[in-house]
This record gives C-alpha cells, sequence and structure tokens, in this order.
C-alpha cells in the first residue's frame, strides 16, 4: 500500500510487556504503513524483526530524567500510569523521531489493532488535523494530530499543565485535558456572549469542531462502558465476544461491521467500569491460549479470554 501521509505513534512502556504482546505486536506489523516508537526496559528481542516497531531502550528512571529534561517540568510520578499523562507534550519531548512525519500520535497496549488506514484514510487525513476514536474527547487510546507547531504546542493552553503534571498521581490531562485546550479556543472565536440555549450547546460545539479540522468519532472500540453503544445498549449489555480474523476485528452483535481496534480496558480491570460488574480477566493469571499463527484464521476475545476460534 502506497500512503502520502507518514505517521508515527508513540508508546511509552515500562515493566512488562502484557500477556498478549504477540498478538498486539502482529496487528502492528499488519499496520506496516505506520510506524511505532517504544520507550521501553521490557524485553523487545521477540519483536525486533518488525520493521514497523521501533524500540528506544531506557531504563524508567533515565526515561524520567530525559523527560524532565526536555520538557522542563517537575515530573515526579507514582506509577508509570501517570505516563499517560505526558501525551500531549509527546511531541515535545521526542521532537526527533516525530520530526520528519506527516502526523504523530499516541496508542496503548491493551489492544489489538484493525486496519487503521481504512478507517483513516489519505483523504481524511488530508481534510482534518486531529483524530479521535472518541466522539466528544480525544481518545487514550489512540490519537493521531498533524504536525505542526500549533499542535505541538497545544498542550499550552491545557489548563494547570504544569501542576497537573508535577501530581504525582494520574489526572487525564491526555483526554480532557488535551480537549478543552484544542476546542475552547474556538468557542471563544464564536462572539456569541455565551448566550446558547442548552438544546444548541452539543449541535454548535460540534459544529465548531469540524471548522476546526477535528475528526472525532465514536469508533466504539471500548466495551463495557456507561456511553450507549450502537444498539443502546450501556455497560455488561454491551457486546462482550470479540473476534481478530486477519486484520479485521468483528463481535457477535454488530454483524459485519469492523472495527478499528479492540480496547482491553474492562476485561482486564474493573477501575473504569462504571456498573458493579466485575471485569472478568481480572485475578487470572493465564488469559490468552490463542498465537500469532491463529490470527489468519480467526481469534476469539470473550470473558474467558483470548483464544483460538473454533473451526466448526
Amino acid at each position: 500500500m502506497t500512503c502520502k501521509n507518514s505517521i508515527a505513534l508513540l508508546i511509552p512502556y515500562f515493566g512488562k510487556f502484557p500477556e498478549w504482546a504477540p498478538l498486539y505486536f502482529e496487528t502492528l506489523r499488519q499496520n506496516s504503513t505506520i510506524d511505532f516508537y517504544f520507550y521501553t526496559d521490557c524485553d523487545y528481542t521477540p519483536y525486533a524483526h518488525i520493521p514497523n516497531a521501533i524500540f528506544r531502550k531506557f531504563e524508567y528512571e533515565d526515561y524520567l530524567n530525559m523527560v524532565r529534561s526536555n520538557a522542563e517540568i517537575d515530573f515526579k510520578p507514582s506509577s508509570a500510569y501517570k505516563l499517560c499523562d505526558l501525551r500531549p507534550l509527546y511531541p515535545l519531548i521526542h521532537f526527533e523521531d516525530i520530526q520528519s512525519y506527516d502526523f504523530y500520535g499516541w496508542t496503548d497496549m491493551d489492544i489489538l489493532l484493525g486496519d487503521i488506514r481504512s478507517f483513516y484514510t489519505d483523504e481524511l487525513l488530508q481534510n482534518y488535523d486531529v483524530f479521535s476514536t472518541h466522539e466528544i474527547r480525544i481518545s487514550g487510546h489512540l490519537a493521531i494530530f498533524r504536525n505542526t507547531a500549533k499542535n505541538r504546542n497545544a498542550y499550552k493552553s491545557i489548563y494547570n499543565w504544569r501542576e497537573n503534571l508535577a501530581h504525582p498521581d494520574f489526572v487525564g490531562i491526555d483526554e480532557h485535558g488535551i480537549t478543552n485546550a484544542l476546542t475552547m479556543t474556538f468557542f471563544d472565536k464564536l462572539n456569541e456572549k455565551m448566550h446558547w440555549k442548552i438544546d444548541n450547546f452539543i449541535t454548535r460545539w460540534l459544529k465548531k469542531i469540524k471548522m476546526a479540522r477535528l475528526y472525532l468519532l465514536e469508533q466504539y472500540t471500548t466495551p463495557f462502558i456507561s456511553t450507549p453503544w450502537i444498539d443502546g445498549s450501556v455497560n455488561s449489555a454491551q457486546p462482550d465476544v470479540w473476534y481478530y480474523k486477519d486484520g479485521h476485528i468483528t463481535n457477535n452483535r454488530d454483524g459485519n461491521r469492523n472495527f478499528i481496534y479492540l480496547h482491553f480496558m474492562n476485561f482486564k480491570s474493573s477501575q473504569w467500569r462504571h456498573d458493579s460488574t466485575q471485569a472478568p480477566w481480572e485475578g487470572k493469571r493465564n488469559i490468552v491460549s490463542a498465537k500469532v499463527e491463529d490470527m489468519k484464521q480467526g481469534i476469539v476475545i470473550d470473558t474467558n479470554g483470548i483464544y483460538k476460534l473454533s473451526e466448526d
């Protein structure tokens, strides 16, 4: 595939790669026109052969020192999860890696990727500057930005960004903070003295989003959330059986609809679930029995784990 727009996605990850890492890296390999940069102390030798996976070896403390130096911030995280708050500053921290790309962004490791380019085509990339898989905010698990000074410096418009980064715990400026920074400046230009009717607010907001060249479209990547699903269901009533087959992601509820990726968040942890249901993988020692060679014929992702699709 020949693509006009080059994309680099950045992933700092420390500790130990998750159990599903072989499957995850295979989905990266399938997205061969996108480069994935890892900053990690994990053993990446099993994946070093993947041409579009670029590894930067860092010990955790060395990475923190580099962040503090490049971004000139007070940053002393209580856990590696706090690194997510750095995402709006990635183009500053990792400018040498992204400078030659048309687009940069971030993604997670608790996902399996579908075909990103089939969702973010060259035509869309030509017409928009920011891409999110959520409709009302920038998504933490995948977001893509045109490589412009305006986007690279958007973090400076996040309210109290220095104070938020100095806080030792994760505060979520990678989603809500950067969303406000990108959108509120356009509200200021409306010059309507904020006399908006409540029932017109969302319409006006989405109109300004489009004018701002922000492509915010709900892609339904994360089941078991309070936001209504395609069919209107919420929480544990949402699709719980998913399939990956040769680069395509589907589920047991939405017919042949293809998804850009599947996010495991609420399969593996109860932290972000908005109902009383425990995450089905939480506390389990062995989740994955599927192998990379199974992915062409199909694998299943459900409450029991990740396993080979039956041929029956």
